[in-house]
């Protein structure tokens, strides 16, 4: 069941076992694997259904350090979270994420890969791919054609693309469960804790409108994006109270983010070929987008980040184009309501290219690359967790009385010289293949080029709670529950030790099926 804080309450005879904060990726997919064994689950959702001004207000922080998005851009609060507006590209970490690299400092995971590989394996389920061509090699068979080598210093590999990345109507069946209740417009401004100082009593919320609440449970799970996760925890206590998940003060600290980057402009020597390697694939509903990553050796020699990138390609119509396909996707899922008039205008108008990228879609599998595009290599790299990079609490208030978060994000040296030599190596390749000449980003040759660049961050920021096994060392356990308390779990991106170049959303939705089970165990609920 959905009710609204704004004009009604939660049902009396409604005792949850959970109270999870978030409806996001995170909070949606723990709450359907806990509910599917019908354990009760509260559900506190900041947003309404659909995206609201007043909801996105809250999200609101001050961004200082490197240049960056207004911070509006990329986080969303409603039932769904950020996947209402994500692009929904899945990738795991890699292997060498998960360990100790000498020269990386406050590298390795808890957790190896081989332990969150089979929720990795659920995750696809979870997200809609299970149908989906899972090796690479497989999709290029498919096509017909070999896969591209680059080098030993390069590997290509694919992203994947939810078909349906709005995970309030991925997983619409479980609002109907007699075991799940939502409250829309519950912002958690507090959590309470009990006097032995060692346990959460409750979370203290409030509608924009001034209504207060108090919501109790056995057990909390936030499930919030990184920047709230962390405002929340930081929130005072109460006097001469200090958190017992932040004695070793780091909570804030090691924020992370990718960092995407022009890198370089791409002149083809082989267009077609440039194309065949690179440009978007479309199988049975699928899409695969094919990218180049650093090989572990190549890191290791070069001590280096882990970094990735992919060639694309962009023309002068992209913003209308962007529109078109928006409302292609509306059509194929049945969002009829998201279409608007002018949208129907804007792709009448392009007639002869829509029956050009129909052709590409359908025919050839393709992404179609118009003549005249401005063709690019674009990378996302790595950035090494450093104190330097942190959130701290304002004293500005928010519509809730939330004190309001700084976000203070660096780009250091070695993430610079990262960009700086994965694009070379590109370069190198891709010119012994007589398959493109790149021109490197002028501030690229400069030492300091990094300093004053106006980087994008992908949304993805991460780390500022990250989980260790000593309290000493992090925020979280490896079980992802709060050092210091004993019923509170964080099950977000702030959790990461460390971000690798993957997209978050696939590791994210892993740990939340791996806590559901953890959970169920504590509960005595049946296994997945």
């Amino acid at each position: 069941m959905i009710v609204d804080l704004e004009s009604g309450a939660i049902p009396a005879d409604f005792s949850a076992a959970i109270c999870i904060v978030g409806a996001g990726a995170a909070g949606l997919i723990l709450a359907a694997e806990l509910t599917r064994r019908k354990i009760p689950v509260l559900l506190l959702e900041s947003g309404g259904r659909d995206l609201e001004n007043s909801a996105q207000t809250l999200s609101m922080y001050e961004p200082v350090g490197q240049p960056q998005q207004p911070p509006s851009i990329g986080r969303f609060r409603g039932l769904g979270g950020t996947t209402k507006a994500w692009g929904g590209q899945i990738l795991p970490l890699t292997t060498e994420d998960f360990e100790s690299r000498a020269w990386i400092r406050g590298s390795g995971w808890p957790v190896s890969l081989s332990r969150l590989q089979p929720y990795y394996d659920r995750a696809i389920r979870a997200e809609g791919l299970a149908p989906a061509l899972q090796q690479d090699g497989a999709v290029w068979q498919t096509l017909g054609m070999p896969a591209p080598t680059m080098g030993d210093d390069l590997v290509p590999y694919f992203t994947r693309w939810c078909p349906e990345p709005d995970f309030a109507r991925l997983h619409r069946e479980i609002f109907s469960s007699p075991f799940l209740c939502v409250a829309l417009h519950a912002t958690v401004t507090a959590m309470i804790l009990n006097s032995d100082g060692e346990s959460i009593a409750g979370l203290r919320c409030r509608t924009i409108s001034g209504r207060d609440y108090l919501f109790s449970a056995p057990t909390y799970a936030l499930c919030l994006g990184t920047i709230d996760t962390v405002r929340l925890l930081m929130q005072p206590l109460g006097d001469g109270v200090h958190a017992p998940w932040n004695k070793s003060a780091n909570l804030g600290r090691n924020l992370q983010a990718h960092i995407d980057f022009n890198a370089a402009d791409v002149t083809p020597l082989d267009a077609v070929r440039l194309h065949r390697c690179f440009a978007n694939i479309y199988l049975n509903g699928f899409k695969y987008h094919p990218k180049l990553r650093l090989a572990p050796a190549a890191q290791q020699r070069e001590r280096m980040l882990n970094i990735a990138g992919f060639v694309t390609a962009r023309h002068p119509a992209e913003r209308s184009l962007f529109r078109i396909k928006a409302m292609g996707r509306n059509l194929i899922h049945g969002r009829f309501s998201g279409i608007a008039r002018d949208d129907l205008s804007a792709a009448f108008a392009q007639l002869p290219l829509l029956f050009k990228l129909a052709d590409g879609y359908v025919r050839k599998h393709r992404a179609h690359w118009m003549p005249g595009s401005d063709i690019r290599f674009r990378v996302h790299c790595e950035q090494e967790p450093r104190a330097q990079s942190y959130i701290q609490l304002t004293g500005e208030r928010d519509a809730t009385g939330m004190l309001r978060a700084r976000f203070d994000w660096r780009v250091s040296p070695s993430e610079w010289r990262t960009i700086h030599r994965f694009t070379q190596i590109v370069e190198r390749e891709f010119e012994q293949r007589k398959l493109a000449k790149l021109q490197l980003h002028p501030e690229l040759l400069r030492e300091d080029g990094f300093l004053g660049l106006k980087f994008e961050n992908s949304h993805h920021v991460m780390g500022g709670s990250r989980m260790a096994e000593d309290p000493a060392n992090g925020v979280v356990t490896p079980e992802l529950r709060l050092h210091g308390v004993r019923n509170a779990f964080v099950c977000s991106a702030s959790v990461f030790p460390t971000s690798g170049f993957s997209n978050p959303t696939h590791t994210l939705i892993a740990l939340a099926i791996r806590l559901a089970d953890h959970l169920a165990a504590q509960l005595g609920g049946p296994h997945a």
